[in-house]
């Protein structure tokens, strides 16, 4: 699998922008951690890029290919989540 690229991605929920316009690049082979406090939108950009979370403006980009509206099946990347919910 190529890199990672997000350009100027944005999510919203209704008038919330949670968010705001994140641009990000990952090449291949680079181990990428996020960190931050409960509630900052870490496990919101993941869900955005393995495509379980539409995106409200912007680009993601993978392996050269533009993914943002792609179903999540059709992206080639899976998620293991901390724990059942």
């Amino acid at each position: 699998m190529g890199g990672i690229r997000l350009e100027g991605v944005r999510k919203a929920f209704g008038s919330t922008t949670v968010i705001p316009g994140v641009d990000l690049d990952i090449e291949n082979g680079t181990f990428v951690v996020f960190v931050g406090p409960s509630g900052c939108g870490k496990s919101t950009l993941l869900r955005l890029i393995a495509g379980l979370e539409d995106v409200s403006g912007g680009r993601i980009i993978i392996d050269g290919r533009d993914v943002a509206n792609l179903p999540a099946a059709k992206r080639g990347l899976s998620m293991v989540f901390q724990s059942y919910a």
